[in-house]
């Protein structure tokens, strides 16, 4: 489970920083850096929109060559 951490320099706020707390193989407390958080759901849009759009496009033209043969 990641947690997120603010830095404050000069007043002045940085973040957040998302960091996961485990453990190595000897039992010992690491921290991993993940980056700097981002809205996920906004920065997925696109892609789902342009998946969408090609599945459209294909499931219709996969309809249409069926009527054609068909019909």
């Amino acid at each position: 489970m990641g947690h997120k951490r603010y830095v404050v320099k000069n007043g002045k706020v940085y973040g957040p920083y998302i960091y996961e707390s485990y453990r190595d193989s000897h039992g010992n407390v690491k921290k991993r850096y993940f980056g700097r958080h981002r809205d996920i759901k906004r920065a997925n849009i696109p892609f789902v929109m342009i998946m969408t759009l090609l599945m459209l496009v294909s499931f219709f033209m996969l309809v249409s060559v069926f009527l054609k043969k068909f019909f």
